[in-house]
Formats: structure tokens, sequence, C-alpha cells
């Protein structure tokens, strides 16, 4: 028994018998629940308890879902629901809510209120009544509105769709009750973040910063583009060390490789030598057909870095001007300025014009031009110019005429000159940087251009893109018109690019003296800045705090040097102390958490997520109160199944399987899955946009998240202010404790209550996560679903909280102020 038709033949059948509740449970509800609407017994737990007040009532079935609960009440099939209109909807007024319907109604209600339930079913086996029980947007319960279908024969054949379309469990998972009984899926509506209310900084401690000291020297030695325009600098600042992290000890989490993504091995520069990819373009000076190099890897792996390396450091001498001779030309195209709205040939071309006039042989009128218009210009004089061919005033003055003409229209002075030189000697097309427009097809028209270009007139061509663009683009006929040699990118050891970067800096500050205040008041003189390099890279190289640094970036080696340069800029609140203590004794570390703090602020006052290198794993911007720590749950299980040696990857199917069993529907799992990777916490193996038919597998970052930094004091501290509290008193709670911290003017005092107001929101996301966990357990997900991190990391959050305070007891307690005194 189980098919519409069958239930209501069965429905007839207990009519006619004057069947009890019992049997209308049985022999039609439990069907129409579980074979049409597809609800599991997980899902459906019957006579479930209700309790209040002493006294004990049992609700006929409860259904729960991560995703939302709804009561259904059911009477026998004797019951008249005669109040029911004959619309599909009616408001629950008080002509519905009488007679038999209306006290099926109130005494849903009743149970779904006790409940905490939002949504309640009354049915007699025939008619089915479906309304908001509970509601949190101040509409009062006599002004909602049901749906109804008067009829089983309605719900099981007329209108069994649109019956389906709402209680089904696909339905309801996917937002159906909220959407058609409220008109919206989310629950979130009041303005409940912390940092809407409190924009400033709590901190009331005055920053005497060295930065302004020695910042022209770190804006030169960490800013990528400074670097690369310097040949010596960028010689000095190259690594070719890869980055070879494969089990990260702290955190007991192997890091998986992802897939190549060229059919052909790539050369790799960081493992097989960097002169085995200037071999390739030195090489190219002896071919008769030119080459075509594909440059791939990750958002600031180093491509650009590469490329000018190529140009200024390894293949040097192939590129210098030379006197005498032809020699080959390497023509750079950023298309960092490049606009959407433009044609791509028209700023490829202008691109190309200056760069033809920036260089020595391409400008010159008697060794490069005369000679790419040379047959043009004897055939004009042979033919339509011939009788003032022997007139060389007038003469000059044509030919003058004819390149004018071309050079104003661009595109065909263009194509002489680089026409005739590829000829003679190596042109290189170096296009780099067209990442930076998501449209496929504004990326599809540069390539397609740059290409048809190369291939025009015999260029070697250079293409420089992330993994992600090649693999939306290489089946299409744009790249299959190029055989690529593909050369991959590895990124480069974070901190031995920040060693380096460092070395430079001290070498522009060697010798240079300065003065500043420290934060006692007193002045102190600085004989020579390169000391506060060395103490910098004391704090950073080898130490937590670089390895913070190292696990934050994610192998971005331009976000690693840029968030070395903020935390150097505001992350450092007691200089003068520490350039005391490194001169007296030659070492300091600097506080792990003052930098962590300015990272995740960046240039903000207090945290906001969009802003920041570090998402937040305890919102995840849904709306929805049920599904706000979808992230940290989804996260949570890739990292515990990193844990395996023999883990490859986790399938975007079975992430949907699983977040589906626990009742969450298909469009909030992939918006987690989408913003999993754009923070970094997860990746796909093929560098591919995340869908369910991705794999998956978790960075370094993603496993920091769920076991080290959700225990972490200043991370918490920071992502509770852009997270939605949507219990009203834990909200009232952490907003009365950040009033009390703002005006606490005494340093431990405040940390106290700092510490407070840290455990509070914790016990609250650790409460909200554990529906999840319980749902998990009661569906019998494998094992690495079924933990709960907070819990987990509960014993060493109180630790660091404990440290915490015990750190400012010893530097701001009495001993640490007669201290002060005494020096």
């Amino acid at each position: 028994m189980g098919t519409p038709q069958e239930i209501l033949a069965q429905y007839e059948n207990l009519v006619l018998h004057h069947a009890n509740e019992a049997e209308t449970r049985l022999k039609v509800i439990n069907d129409v629940l579980y074979n049409v609407l597809g609800w599991t017994h997980a899902d459906v737990k019957p006579e479930d308890r209700v309790s209040e007040d002493g006294q004990t009532t049992w609700a006929d079935y409860t259904i729960r879902t991560g995703m939302t609960a709804l009561v259904v009440e059911a009477k026998k099939v004797g019951v008249s629901f005669s109040e029911v209109p004959d619309g599909r909807r009616a408001l629950l007024s008080r002509k519905v809510v009488s007679g038999p319907t209306g006290e099926a109604i109130i005494q849903a209600r009743d149970y779904a209120r006790k409940l905490s339930i939002p949504f309640a079913v009354v049915t007699n086996g025939n008619s089915w009544v479906v309304f908001p029980a509970t509601r949190i947007d101040q509409v009062p319960f006599h002004e909602s509105s049901a749906i109804i279908f008067k009829t089983l024969q309605s719900a099981l054949r007329d209108d069994y769709a649109e019956f389906h379309d709402l209680l089904s469990r696909e339905a309801v998972i996917n937002g159906s009750l909220e959407n058609e009984l409220l008109g919206r899926i989310e629950n979130q509506i009041d303005d409940r973040r912390l940092n809407r209310f409190f924009t400033t900084s709590f901190s009331k401690i005055s920053r005497h910063s060295l930065f302004p000291l020695i910042e022209d020297a770190i804006t030169t030695a960490f800013t990528e583009d400074v670097v690369n325009g310097d040949p010596s600098i960028l010689e000095k600042c190259y690594v070719q060390t890869p980055e070879r992290v494969r089990f990260d000890h702290r955190i007991k989490m192997h890091v998986a490789k992802k897939e190549a993504v060229t059919a052909k091995a790539p050369l790799r520069p960081m493992r097989d030598n960097e002169r085995a990819v200037t071999a390739v373009v030195r090489n190219a000076a002896g071919r008769s057909r030119p080459v075509a190099v594909l440059v791939l890897g990750q958002v600031g792996a180093g491509k650009t870095t590469f490329l000018e390396f190529t140009k200024k450091v390894g293949a040097r001498d192939l590129f210098e001007a030379k006197s005498g001779r032809t020699y080959p030309h390497w023509l750079y195209v950023d298309f960092r300025t490049y606009s959407a709205s433009q044609d791509p040939i028209e700023f490829l071309s202008n691109e190309l014009k200056e760069k033809i006039n920036a260089e020595p042989f391409l400008s010159n009128y008697e060794r490069c031009i005369q000679h790419a218009y040379k047959e043009e210009i004897e055939a004009l004089f042979k033919g339509p110019l011939y009788l003032l061919a022997n007139d060389e005033g007038e003469r000059k003055r044509r030919i003058s005429q004819l390149l004018m003409s071309d050079y104003e229209k661009i595109i065909p002075y263009v194509e002489k000159i680089l026409r005739y030189v590829a000829k003679n000697t190596p042109i290189f097309l170096v296009i780099d940087n067209v990442d930076q427009f998501e449209e496929d097809t504004v990326q599809a028209r540069i390539f397609g251009d740059a290409m048809a270009l190369a291939q025009k007139i015999k260029l070697n061509l250079v293409c420089s893109m992330r993994e992600a663009t090649y693999v939306r683009h290489k089946n299409t006929a744009v790249f299959d018109a190029f055989d690529f040699d593909p050369v991959a990118i590895d990124p480069p050891a974070v901190q031995a690019v920040l060693s380096k970067r460092f070395f430079v800096a001290k070498q522009l500050l060697e010798g240079r003296t300065a003065n500043f205040t420290a934060e006692n008041g007193a002045e102190v003189h600085v004989s020579s800045l390169a000391i506060v390099i060395d103490l910098v890279q004391m704090s950073v190289l080898g130490t937590e705090l670089g390895n913070l640094i190292e696990v934050l970036a994610t192998s971005d080696i331009r976000l690693a040097l840029r968030m070395t340069r903020e935390f150097l800029q505001s992350g450092w609140t007691a200089s003068g102390k520490a350039l005391r203590v490194f001169q007296a004794t030659g070492k300091y570390i600097m506080p792990q958490h003052e930098a962590l703090r300015a990272i995740m602020l960046s240039n903000q006052q207090v945290y906001y997520e969009e802003f920041s290198p570090m998402g937040n794993p305890f919102d995840s911007r849904l709306a929805k109160s049920e599904a706000q720590l979808l992230r940290l749950f989804v996260l949570s299980a890739i990292v515990n199944l990193s844990s395996e040696r023999a883990f490859r990857h986790l399938e975007g199917s079975e992430i949907r399987k699983h977040v589906r069993e626990i009742g969450f529907g298909d469009s909030l799992i992939q918006k987690v899955l989408v913003d999993l990777c754009e923070l970094r916490f997860i990746h796909t193996i093929s560098h591919s946009s995340p869908t369910f038919e991705s794999n998956y597998v978790v960075s370094r970052l993603g496993g920091h998240i769920v076991r080290n930094f959700i225990a972490n004091f200043v991370f918490i501290e920071n992502v509770m202010m852009d997270t939605f509290i949507s219990d009203e008193v834990v909200w009232l709670e952490l907003k009365a404790l950040t009033n009390k911290i703002y005006s606490e003017r005494d340093t431990i005092s405040k940390l106290k209550l700092r510490k407070e107001r840290a455990q509070v929101f914790y016990r609250f996301m650790n409460a909200l996560y554990t529906s999840l966990y319980e749902e998990s357990i009661r569906r019998g997900l494998p094992k690495e679903w079924c933990a709960h991190p907070l819990r987990n990391m509960a014993l060493e959050f109180e630790t660091n909280l404990k440290r915490a305070l015990a750190s400012a007891e010893r530097n701001y307690g009495p001993s640490a102020s007669e201290e002060r005194r005494t020096h």
C-alpha cells in the first residue's frame, strides 16, 4: 500500500468502517507521509512528548530536519472538518479556528509552540490544513494564512503537484513552507551584528610604532610591482624553493594536492630548475615556427614575478639592446589597465605601439621602420606614385604621409613593424592579468584577439593565467588553435619569500638613523634602522607568527606580503620596549595575538568578513538561523577526513547527500561550497568552479580554522563582531558586555569582560552547532560528519582565555606598573 490511488481506496474503506484515529494514522496518514511525501523514519517521531508546567501531552507526529520542523496532528476519519473553507488559502480567523477543525488547529499550534516548532499540519486523513504555528516576525496568529487541501482526492489526485511541492521532504528542506506561509525563507531579519553598533576599536592602548621609520623600505621590498620593476631587487627577492608542506603537525592533517590541469606534463621552474624554462625562451630564437607558452599558477603564486625574472634576469642577455644588429624583443602587455568595455585588439595594439616607441630598435626609422615598409613603398613608386619617384622631396613627403596614416590608425603600423622584425628575430608577446575579469566572454575575446595577432604576424606567444581560468577555456576553439608548452608556477615557500624581502629592506635601511617617542614617553635614538628589520625578522621567520602568515596566505604570496605590511603597520603596540629588549639581549618575539588581530582587521577598526583575509566559520550568510553553522559543519567533515593518509578528496555529490540527509536543500549547500572556496577554506582539486560534480580538498587554513582558530581568543573575539546572534537573550547580553568593554579603562578589568563575552559567544555557537551534531548522529552519518568541533575545542579555548588573562596581569598588573616606574 503506498501509491496515491491505493491510499485513496484505503481511505474510502476506512470511512465505510468508521475507523478510529489509530487506523487513520496507520493506513492513510503514514502512507501519505512516508510513501507520497518521502519523509524518512529518521525524520519522523510519532507520539512526541510535550511537557510544560507539570503537564504532559503527546503530539501525534513531529517531523524534524536541520532546516525546519513541523507538528502533524491527526484525527480519525469520522471527525468532521466542516469549517474548512473551499479556497486554497484562508486566514486563521475565528471562523476557521472553531468547531472540531479549530480545536485541532489550536491543539497543533500549542504543541508546536511548546516544542519551538514553526509549522503545523492538522488532518483527519481527508482534509489537510497547513499553517505557521510559531512566528518571530511579529505577525499575529489570526492574521496568518493556512494552506488547505480540503479533500484527500484534491491532495493526491486533482492538486497532487501542489500538495507534493508544499509538504514533500525535498520541498520542505528547500524552504517551501517558509516561502508559501511566511513569504520568505530567511528568519534572520533583525540587525543583530555587533559591528553594526560598535564601529570603532575598543582598544585604548597608545600605539607608538616604529613603522613610519621603516615604511619606505618595507613598501619597496614588500610591494610586488616595485620589486618587479627593478632588476637588481628582483634578482635578490626571487625565490626558487617551492612550498612543500604535506602534513601539518600542529593540526595533524594531510594537505592534499590539486590535479594538473594540462594533458601535457608542464615544466616546473621551482622543481625542474628555472634554467629549463629560460631554455625554452632561448631555443625559440633557433626555431622557424613560433612557440606558445602557457604560464599557469594559482592566485598570488608569482606568475608575474616569474615572467619579469625570465626577461630581466634569467634571459637578460638575450633581450639586451644591440647597437649593430637585431635582437629578440619581449613585449609585455598587462591587462590590469584594460576596461571590459574596450575592444581587446584596440587595447592590445595601443599597448604594443607604446612598446614599439619605447624600444630603441623598433622605433628607429633607419634600422627598422623603413625596412618594415620597404615593399609597400617600392610598390607605390613603381605604380600609383611612379611619376614622383625621382622627386626626392615629394617622395619623402608621400612616405611620411603613409607612415603617419598607419601610425594614427595604430593597428596597421603595429602589425607591419612587428611582422618585419619577427622574420629576423624572435618576438615574444606576453599577455598577463586577464583574470581580473570574471566574465568568461571578456576573457575569451582577449585570448582570441591575442592569439589571432600572434598567428597573423608570427609572434611567440606567452599567456599567463590562473589554472581556474585555463580550466574554463581549455576546450574552446581559441585554445585548440595553439599547441601550448605549459609551465606550472608552484607557490614559493612563504617564509623564504619574507626572508628575502626583509634582506632587501635591511639593505635599504643600512646606515640610516632616526628618533622616535617610545610608549613611556622617552625619546629614543636609533643609530641604524637596519636593527629594526633584525628585530622583525626574529619575530617572523621560523616562529609561530611566521607560521601564522604562511597558513593564512594559503600559498598566495601577494596576500602574504600584504598581511606582513599590515601587521607591521598596525599590529605592534610596544615597539619602544621591543627595541630596548632586543638591543640588550639580541632576542625579542612580537606578540602573535597582536599580529593576528591586525591581519584579521586589515584596514578596518572592527572585523568585517568582506574586508578581512580571514572568513567567518560561524555565519554562513544564509539569513537562516538553522543553517548558520553549515560552513563549519561541512568544513569539519572534510578536515576530519583529511586526517587519514589515504584520503584524496571528498566528492561534491557526497557532501550534498549527507547535508540533504540532515535536512538542507541544494541551494543552501551550493552557496556554502562556493563560500568555502572563496574564503580559501577548501578547494576543488580540478581548479574548476565549485559544483556538486566537483571533488574537494581542504586547505591548511581550513584545517587551522577547525583545529586551532575556533579556540583562539583573538579569532573568536573578532569574528563575533560580524556574526548574527539569533537568540534575543544572548544578543542583549553580548551587546551589554560590549558596552562595558568600551567604557572600562582598566586593562585587566577590560580583559575580564572580554573573556566573559567570548565565553557567552562560544557557548551560544556550541549550542547552535549541537542541533547539527545531533541530526547527523540520529541519521547515522559517517563518523567524520558526526563530530562536534566546538565541543572538542572547548577545553583549549578555556586554556587560551586563562593564558591571555595571566599575560595581561604580568604586563599590566601591579608588578608590571612598578617595573615601568623603575625604568
